[in-house]
């Protein structure tokens, strides 16, 4: 999604061999002990169809609600660059005088209209244009980090759910081994070669297996929920599951070119740097309102005396003397300070959080090479000893179950990761494209 910041390597062949294949065929090995490859996957009731990562942003740039609500905000925000730059409404106004002490000489009164237009001289309608141009870049910037935050909130929904769903085959693989060392502790112990104690043991285990099958069945649920709240509505349209290889991890480029990344294109930092200066501009706006110019009124009358029609005009000027800008122009200031300061803290923690998840990422990414170096999840010969050694009597069923829980743990292991490499890699890129609604 972003090849420039990314290099993709290949995760050696033996790991990628532990990943659990969606009903990959295979030979089954055999329960006499005798070597075979790796049993082929379990049948197991897993969401059909498949779709890429760039489906699903497609799918949430359709039509998810929040994108709508920002670009409501950025029009809101265009109409109040228009309304900052505009003067204010002329008055119209009508007036009646009528003599009270010499009544009788004016009957009728006089009557008069006028209109009263305040002239902004001091340059506040442009100033105030000036500062809302900021805040609609501001706005805008905001809308460039939901859909970048709503991109990534659905890449590591799919990562989540892809990994989920592997561990809900791998359960349904490891509970069919089971069940057949199920089986044969089973015939042991009618036969009477083993004791009832051996059916009871491998009983809890299968039934705990069930139990931790089942979990993971509820975990995929739960992943698949969070894919759709990721999406939004067009979510229905993409059944199925994400193809994605969890081993497949990327390697960062280098520190220092994420770090000037961050610095240019993260939205959060160029949002809060134009509120600065919005925060700015709106102290010239309140130096500028503490004499921004006059009242201009025209008028005319009539009925004075019979017949008689004049006009009139006046001139109105604010006089300064209680409010002088002594608070409007120090809030504005310590306004204009806050927002610097923010500014300058989200940058310095977009720094210092993609400087930690870099670390994060390269520990992680090697701790699945050392991990894979161990070779633990290449365990079916173990199985296989360990039924051939029960079979003839040399091991235990706690010997026997131990094999299979430890080849299941393994694989389990390396899916989780893998995953956490996959979603740790996912996370240093949105800290360096879009950070987070807080800045983080």
């Amino acid at each position: 999604m972003h090849g420039s910041f990314l290099k993709v390597v290949a995760i050696p062949s033996c790991l990628l061999a532990c990943q659990i294949a969606w009903a990959q065929p295979g030979t089954v090995a055999h329960a006499s002990g005798h070597a075979g490859t790796e049993p082929s996957a379990a049948v197991v009731d897993l969401p059909t169809g498949r779709f890429s990562v760039a489906q699903a942003v497609d799918a949430m740039r359709r039509g998810h609600l929040l994108l709508q609500a920002a670009k409501a905000n950025e029009r809101a925000a265009a109409a109040d660059v228009v309304g900052a730059g505009l003067w204010t409404n002329p008055v119209a106004d009508a007036t009646y005088a009528r003599s009270v002490a010499n009544a009788q000489n004016d009957p009728a009164g006089s009557y008069g209209i006028g209109i009263t237009q305040f002239l902004e001289t001091s340059g506040a309608p442009d100033a105030r244009r000036s500062a809302a141009k900021l805040t609609e870049k501001a706005v805008a910037s905001d809308s460039e980090l939901t859909v970048r935050s709503l991109a990534f909130d659905v890449e590591t929904a799919c990562v989540a759910l892809a990994a989920a769903a592997m561990t809900v085959q791998l359960y349904a693989d490891a509970n069919a081994e089971l069940d057949r060392a199920n089986q044969i502790v089973t015939s042991r112990v009618r036969g009477g070669a083993a004791p009832q104690y051996d059916a009871s043991r491998i009983a809890v285990a299968v039934a705990q297996a069930r139990a931790a099958f089942a979990d993971a069945h509820a975990d995929l649920s739960a992943a698949r929920g969070d894919f759709d709240v990721a999406v939004g509505p067009e979510a229905k349209q993409l059944p199925g599951l994400p193809d994605i290889d969890l081993f497949d991890i990327a390697t960062p480029a280098a520190l220092p070119s994420l770090l000037d990344e961050t610095e240019r294109l993260r939205p959060d930092i160029a949002g809060a740097r134009q509120r600065a200066q919005a925060a700015q501009a709106q102290v010239t706006v309140a130096r500028r309102s503490v004499m921004p110019g006059f009242s201009l009124r025209a008028g005319v009358y009539f009925g004075t005396t019979p017949g008689e029609f004049g006009g009139e005009l006046g001139v109105g000027v604010p006089l300064p003397v209680i409010d002088h800008g002594q608070g409007a122009v120090s809030a504005a200031l310590a306004r204009s300070e806050v927002a610097t300061a923010i500014a300058d803290a989200v940058a310095l923690q977009a720094t210092q959080r993609v400087r930690a998840l870099y670390e994060e990422t390269q520990r992680r990414r090697e701790n699945v090479r050392l991990y894979e170096e161990t070779g633990v999840t290449q365990s079916h010969g173990m199985v296989q000893e360990a039924e051939a050694g029960y079979r003839a009597g040399k091991l235990s069923v706690l010997e026997l179950v131990d094999a299979y829980v430890a080849k299941r743990d393994a694989k389990l292991r390396a899916i989780q990761l893998a995953s956490d490499a996959r979603l740790a890699e996912v996370r240093l890129r949105r800290a360096v494209q879009a950070g987070t609604q807080s800045g983080q």
